[in-house]
């Protein structure tokens, strides 16, 4: 593993596990969380940790990474048509056999999808750029595709990690394997638009519109999210095949 990555994410779990960690530690449930501004802060600078981290990388590795301009060119529209098609693609694989498996315990008001939408876009769509292009495409030179985005999902499910003590968060600490596998699926189908994209604000976008629809589509916090991941990877070899320009996928 490069120094670039390994700095990657010291930072970004040293920032987010400081910031989650006073949280937990006080025992603050979580929806009191939002009704305190010195908590807001902790929490909004635990979720842009791997955000910020991914700045500073970029910033310290102009040989390798282009510096400044190097993650600017990150975020460009690049086969807008075919990455908008995977988006709603991989959102149905995601949601849609959820629903067809009776996945889902019960349906919030689609209205919250769009307030919770552009705070997903900064709180978690803004750590791809971290995620899929300074630590996976690291993993994947030595480890193929398949098991760079699996360690990359697994990775993030370390930094979800202290979330799960804050009392009455969304996801129950019984259930972090099987969240653990949650996050390999969504990493498994953001990996892939990015690669078919050319361009990381496709990823940013997939994964805002996959959170932001969290309390919309409540999915049960069960085994049955093993089978989707399961799904989500056949649907996302069929695309690798599909796209066999691509290298390294």
């Amino acid at each position: 593993m490069k120094k670039s990555c390994k700095l990657y994410l010291l930072i970004s779990f040293t920032i987010s596990y400081i910031c989650f960690g006073i949280i937990a530690y006080n025992r603050i449930p979580f929806k009191e969380v939002f009704a305190s501004l010195q908590y807001i802060l902790l929490f909004v600078l635990g979720c842009l940790g791997p955000f910020i981290s991914s700045l500073i990388v970029y910033s310290l590795n102009i040989d390798n990474l282009g510096g400044v301009k190097g993650f600017k060119s990150k975020i460009c529209y690049h086969n807008f048509a075919k990455s908008v098609k995977l988006i709603f693609l991989f959102i149905f694989t995601h949601y849609g056999f959820s629903i067809l498996l009776n996945n889902i315990q019960g349906y919030g008001n689609i209205v919250d999808f769009f307030y919770y939408l552009p705070i997903m876009l900064i709180l978690m769509g803004s750590q791809e750029i971290g995620w899929r292009s300074i630590l996976q495409p690291n993993l994947e030179v030595r480890n193929g595709f398949w098991k760079s985005s699996i360690s990359t999902g697994l990775i993030w499910a370390l930094w979800f990690l202290p979330l799960i003590f804050i009392p009455n968060f969304l996801i129950l600490p019984h259930y972090y394997s099987q969240f653990a596998a949650y996050l390999v699926g969504l990493s498994f189908m953001l990996t892939t638009l990015y690669k078919v994209s050319g361009s990381i604000l496709y990823s940013i976008i997939l994964s805002a519109c996959i959170f932001a629809l969290y309390p919309v589509l409540l999915v049960k916090q069960g085994f049955m999210q093993v089978g989707i991941v399961l799904i989500e990877a056949l649907v996302v070899s069929m695309v690798k095949n599909k796209n066999l320009d691509i290298k390294a996928i």
